[in-house]
Order: structure tokens, then sequence, then C-alpha cells
């Protein structure tokens, strides 16, 4: 039943429009329906030789017919509306659904799957709450009255005539069954087709070096075509509908002629009956015929809201409310005891212990997969530890003052995100109210202000989408400059430098000293040169630490430290001479 009546939820906080659009449709149904009782009344008084009867009947039948296509405009302005009102209702909740899940839930959906349910599945939905709903309405608002006619009129003939009815509505049964199975697996290919566009079209640049695109363009075609056949299946399952609903008013029509004409015959019934009647079965012909099209719709839309409420009930605890007024400006101190979180497969990071004082630097080094994102993750309040605690000014972290210390924080991922808008509007994110001056103070510690110079428009560059018009280099400098632009309290660099040459990448380390000391530093890094920044070093080996002391210390032992530096600095060398 709650299956049944999943559509209940969506139409339940709009009772009122709900019930002005029902008064709508029991007007325009209730006066349609008595349209061909006044034609009838009109015949019949003509038959009579009643001529100034037969026009009063007219007066009266056109009186209805002008309430029925008011009603009607009613019922479509009220009923679609309302429908548009929940697309765009459901479309701002499941937005704000899936802005709130914590980093994880990101990590477990596709891109492409969740667009799908946003717009596809939305919008069948709508289909179903507006058009769908508003021929169910009328339909069961129309029967009851045109039957009550027809058999005031007679019932031998009504009987007769509805029997095709009848096996119209087991059809539609049969039909929608199959409907719904074909429309759950169409939109998983729908689905599996955008995230495979997404990702093709996001990926490029990969897609030519390699040159994958016969081999990316051959997956396409089989998705497409796999979606092509169910969108062919479902076509003809949704067209069957017409011709069932046409075939059953063909029968109908035949037995109102044969058996209604014999009963004219027989006296049984007048000729202004038979043509009410025939007038009966015209009005019935649409929204019975509309039954199959809308009961199409709501298959449709049953299978997208199951898709919308798979997301909805998806276990991640969503992110807490905003942070408080009044946030600290002052450095933050950090502190891991027996901090671990290890996937399935083993990778991760921890057990650890860590203490990082407040405007203290600390560099994490370590080769690929040795947990120096996750542990940044850690810090930054987006992954939580599976064991031991994280302290964050001696307080634990924790959902109540989690959005407290993202407040406090500069972060720079491994990969640097733009958005499609200008660069100023880019550098501004954290910072709404930055001046012109903070600007450029920050964007020539970063090396950037050269390039703002360059630039067609300066700040108000559009810089494309993910930023690109710029390079690697370019983009990664941006987006240091929008963390140093915050101000922090924390700043979290993964690995922010690796697209930037030597020679720059020097002179924005010498720019990061005059910040030393104003924000508590941890940066992730295979680059020994950036770990020599900072005071402290940690090594990571498959998550574990092996190696912890200042620079200087580690490069007196034998380790990845020691090596990383003698590797690196003949690479230094070699670039210097071959210049």
């Amino acid at each position: 039943m709650k299956q049944r009546l999943w559509w209940w939820k969506l139409v339940a906080p709009h009772r009122g429009t709900l019930v002005a659009g029902l008064g709508a449709t029991l007007l325009c149904s209730v006066s349609a329906a008595w349209v061909p009782y006044w034609a009838g009344r009109a015949v019949h008084a003509l038959e009579q030789a009643q001529y100034i009867q037969s026009r009063h009947w007219l007066v009266v039948m056109l009186v209805f017919t002008i309430s029925a296509g008011v009603g009607r405009y009613l019922m479509r302005n009220t009923l679609i509306g309302l429908s548009r009102t929940i697309e765009k209702q459901q479309r701002e909740e499941l937005f704000a659904f899936i802005l709130g899940r914590p980093f994880v839930f990101f990590e477990r959906q596709r891109v492409g799957d969740l667009m799908s349910r946003i717009g596809d599945d939305v919008g069948s939905v709508r289909m179903a709450t507006g058009p769908g709903l508003m021929s169910f309405l009328q339909a069961f608002s129309l029967l009851p009255v045109t039957l009550g006619l027809m058999f005031h009129g007679s019932s031998k003939l009504t009987l007769a005539v509805m029997a095709p009815f009848a096996l119209l509505g087991l059809g539609f049964y049969v039909i929608g069954k199959a409907s719904h199975r074909t429309q759950q697996k169409l939109q998983l290919v729908t689905s599996a087709l955008n995230t495979f566009s997404h990702e093709t079209i996001s990926g490029e640049k990969v897609v030519q070096a390699f040159g994958l695109e016969e081999q990316r363009v051959e997956g396409f075609r089989e998705l497409s075509l796999q979606q092509a056949r169910l969108s062919i299946r479902q076509s003809a399952i949704f067209s069957s509908y017409g011709p069932l609903s046409m075939l059953m008013g063909g029968l109908a029509a035949l037995i109102l002629v044969a058996f209604g004409g014999s009963l004219v015959v027989q006296r049984q019934l007048t000729l202004g009956d038979l043509t009410a009647f025939t007038g009966y079965l015209v009005a019935l012909t649409w929204p019975v015929m509309s039954l199959g099209w809308a009961t199409n719709l709501f298959q449709r839309a049953r299978a997208g809201q199951d898709r919308i409420d798979q997301v909805l009930a998806s276990p991640e605890a969503p992110l807490p409310e905003g942070p408080d007024a009044t946030i600290s400006k002052e450095p933050v101190s950090l502190r891991l005891e027996q901090v671990s979180h290890r996937f399935s497969t083993g990778r991760g990071v921890g057990p650890l212990d860590l203490d990082i004082p407040a405007g203290g630097s600390l560099a994490i080094v370590g080769s690929i997969g040795s947990g120096k994102t996750i542990l940044l993750q850690i810090l930054a309040g987006l992954r939580d530890s599976m064991t031991g605690q994280f302290l964050v000014d001696g307080v634990p972290l924790e959902p109540s003052n989690l959005r407290r210390h993202w407040a406090g924080i500069g972060w720079v991922p491994q990969e640097a995100f733009l958005f499609s808008t200008t660069l100023r509007e880019n550098l501004i994110l954290g910072r709404s109210d930055a001046t012109e001056e903070e600007l450029w103070e920050v964007a020539r510690v970063v090396c950037l202000d050269e390039l703002i110079q360059r630039l067609p428009s300066g700040l108000d560059t559009v810089v494309g989408e993910r930023g690109i018009a710029l390079s690697g280099g370019e983009r990664q400098r941006a987006a240091l400059a929008r963390a140093l632009l915050r101000r922090p309290r924390l700043l979290l660099l993964d690995d922010a430098l690796s697209a930037v040459d030597a020679e720059t990448e020097s002179r924005i380390l010498e720019n990061l000293n005059a910040y030393l000391g104003q924000t508590t530093l941890v940066l992730a890094t295979h680059r020994v040169f950036v770990a020599e920044l900072c005071e402290r070093v940690l090594v990571l080996e498959e998550g574990l630490p092996i190696q912890s002391g200042t620079a200087a210390e580690l490069l007196t032992q034998e380790g990845l430290f020691a090596r990383l530096k003698h590797l690196q600095s003949l690479e230094r060398d070699l670039i210097t001479v071959s210049r």
C-alpha cells in the first residue's frame, strides 16, 4: 500500500492546492458529463416538434459547455502548477541533501548517476504528479456522473456498452506491470550512459593522449544501443495503450449502434436518449484512454522515486549546521591519539600519535599510497577516524564543533578545482569581503600577480570549466591563493605545488615563510625541498610512521627521507646543467 501511495507524501503538503484542483476537476467533469444529457433532451424535443423547448435545452447545453471549459482551464492551471512546485521543491531538496552529505558519500556515488536522479527521475515524478494525477482525477470524477446518467437512461444499454471497458481495465493492469519493469531497467542504463559520458568528456585529455577515442565511442555505442532497445520496448508497451483503448471504444460504439438501435426500434429507448448515449461514449473515450497514459506515467515515476529514495536513504550522517558567530583567529593546535583509518583492502593510515602545537608546521613525506592524503583528510575533518581520538585545541573533534573547525581551515587538495567563473570569484570563495589589496597580496605570495596582469581582463577573466583556461601549475597557485585569502588557523596543503616549476616553487616557499607562525601548517609532499620549509617532518610508509624529526635530523639518518633528498638534489643539478 505504501508503494502505491508513494505520491501522497509529495502532494500532502499541498492539500489546499490539491483540493482546489479537485474542485476544478469536479466542475469540469460534472459539467462535461451533463452536456450529452442536454443534447439528448434537445433532440427529444425536436422529435416531439417542441422547437422552443429544444432551443431552451440548447442554451442550457451551452452554459454547461462553457462551465466545463472554465473548469478545465482552472484544473490544468492548478494541477500542472502543483506538479511544477513539487518538481522545484524535490530538486532543491535532493540537491541540498547531496551537498549536505559528508566526504565519504561522494566516494561511492557517481556524478552521472546523481545528475540522472536530479534531472530525469525528478522529471518523471513531475509528470505523474501533474498530468498523470490530473488524468486520474478527471476520469474518476467523470465516471460516476456519466454512469449515473447512463443508468438513468437505460440500464441494459449501459451494462452492454461498459462491458468492453472492464476488459480494458485488465489490459491496463498487465501493461502497467510490464511498463514498470522496463522503466526500472531503462533508468539504470540511462544512469550508466550519463556516467560514461561525464567521465569521458571530463577525461578527454587522457582519452586523446592514449588514443582511446574509438574504444570510448564503442563503449558509448553499446550503452546507447541498450538504452535504445529499452526505450523502443517501453515505447511499444506505451503505444499499446492507445490501440487497446480504441479497440474497446470501437466495440462499445458497435454495441451502442447495434443494441441501442434495436432498443429504439422496440420503443424501449428514445432517439434523444440514443443521442445522449453517443455523447456519453464520446465523453468517456478520452478520460478512459488517458488512464493508460497516466498509468504509464505513474509506473515511470514510481521507478524514478525509488531511485530518488535510494539516495535520500544513504546511511551517512548529515553534515552539522553552520559555525558559531565568533571564531578564534589564533593558530590551532592538533593532537592525534592512536588514530587510524583503514579501508577493507588494508590501505589507509595509522594507528599513529601526532602532536602539532599552535603555529607549528609539519611536513608529511612518503611514497604513493603511504597515507599522506588520508591523514590530511582526517586533520581537515573530512574523514572520520575509525579508532583513537582527534583533538583540536584540546577538544575532541565532534559533529557539534566540526563547522567551527572547517571555518578556520585553508585547504588545497591534490587536484586544484576552479569553478567556471572569473578568477576573482574563484579567489574570494572563502572570503567574499576580501579587498582588492588583499587579493593582490596573496597573488604576489603565490607568484600569480604576473599572470593576472597578462590575462585579458585581469582578475575578471573567466577561467572556464574547471579552470581549463589556466595551466595545472596556475590552477594550483590560484587554489593556494584562495586558501591563503581566508587567513586560516590551519593551512593544509596536499602536494599543492606538484605542478609548479622548481624556480617558481622556490619563490613561493620563500614568500610562505612570512605566513609561518600566523597559521598552523601541515603539508603532504614528495619533495624534500618543500618539506624543509617545516619545523618537523613525518615520514609514512603504508600508513605507519617510520621516521619523525626535523629535516636536518632526518638527513643524518639512513632512510627514505635522506634517499629522496639525494635523488632530488641530483635531479635539480641536472636541470641546472641542462640550462
